[in-house]
């Protein structure tokens, strides 16, 4: 990550400049790196994506009106570095069949800890790229994020996850991440639209990942499609889906934990509790 510096819209704003890609259909060559930042050597982080850049359930490449817009994580490097992806429509081929491109940033994960950069900044970042540069190719510059200033204080991880999953389901999957921590898990959200999942894996991230400390996985906001599912440990889904015996299903809404809690770890269990006790008392304020 480059040195935050002064943006350009106010001197007291910082941004951090970090490194990012876009993999994508450019017109008779077929899916491939299509834009990367300057510098920055794609081919290294491959493996951590390659069979499953653009997972996409063959229901929704069917159809151009379905909307695509799928948000997916990868830890990198023993945890240092995160790969955030944000998955939507591409431009249509030279037939004028429906693509999809994957727009990936590479970001310290020092730097979601500390709370300077959110998880929500990366990926307006991300969005607010793909408007103003929407058919960019080759060589590009650094993707620009906004970072929390000091004066806005510390940063409450995990704030407002009560509006997406109850206090046992989060409990349970907490419990899960830390009994198995190599456990596939598909957290069920129900009838939920693609931004109220991509929230939700945000702040699972950001409370059991960030704020409590537990391994950071492979993870994305939707189902993918069969022979991508087992490139990920959390799938967040409005729907079951098919799969095998390795994958546990974790209801959103589930009304009673059904796990024993992991001795010694009272420590993340009170941050869950503390979590949900400040957004009960945000709204009781209000």
């Amino acid at each position: 990550m480059g040195n935050a510096k002064s943006g350009e819209g106010s001197k007291d704003a910082e941004v951090a400049e970090v490194d990012h890609w876009i993999y994508g259909v450019v017109p008779g060559i077929g899916y491939t790196t299509k834009a990367f930042s300057h510098g920055l050597d794609a081919g290294l982080y491959d493996p951590y994506l390659r069979g499953h850049y653009t997972p996409i359930r063959a229901s929704t490449a069917q159809t151009t009106e379905t909307l695509v817009d799928l948000h997916m994580m990868h830890p990198i490097r023993a945890g240092q570095e995160v790969l955030l992806s944000r998955i939507s429509r591409g431009v249509p081929d030279e037939a004028g069949r429906p693509t999809f491109a994957n727009h990936t940033v590479v970001v310290p994960t020092n730097a979601l800890r500390s709370g300077r950069i959110t998880l929500d900044a990366v990926y307006r970042a991300i969005e607010g790229f793909e408007r103003e540069s929407a058919d960019v190719m080759g060589e590009v510059g650094l993707l620009r994020i906004p970072v929390r200033s000091e004066e806005e204080g510390a940063l409450n991880l995990g704030s407002g996850i009560h509006k997406h999953l109850t206090f046992p389901a989060l409990e349970t999957l907490a419990t899960r991440m830390m009994a198995e921590p190599g456990g596939r898990t598909l957290l069920l959200c129900r009838n939920t639209t693609a931004d109220a999942r991509n929230k939700t894996l945000h702040l699972v991230v950001e409370l059991l990942g960030l704020a409590c400390g537990l391994p950071l996985l492979t993870a994305i906001s939707d189902a993918p499609r069969a022979s991508a599912l087992n490139f990920f440990n959390l799938v967040v889904a409005p729907r079951g889906v098919r799969a095998d015996s390795t994958w546990v299903l974790l209801e959103s809404a589930l009304s009673e934990n059904v796990l024993p809690r992991v001795t010694g770890r009272d420590d993340v269990y009170e941050m869950l509790t503390a979590t949900f006790r400040q957004s009960k008392d945000l709204r009781s304020a209000r």
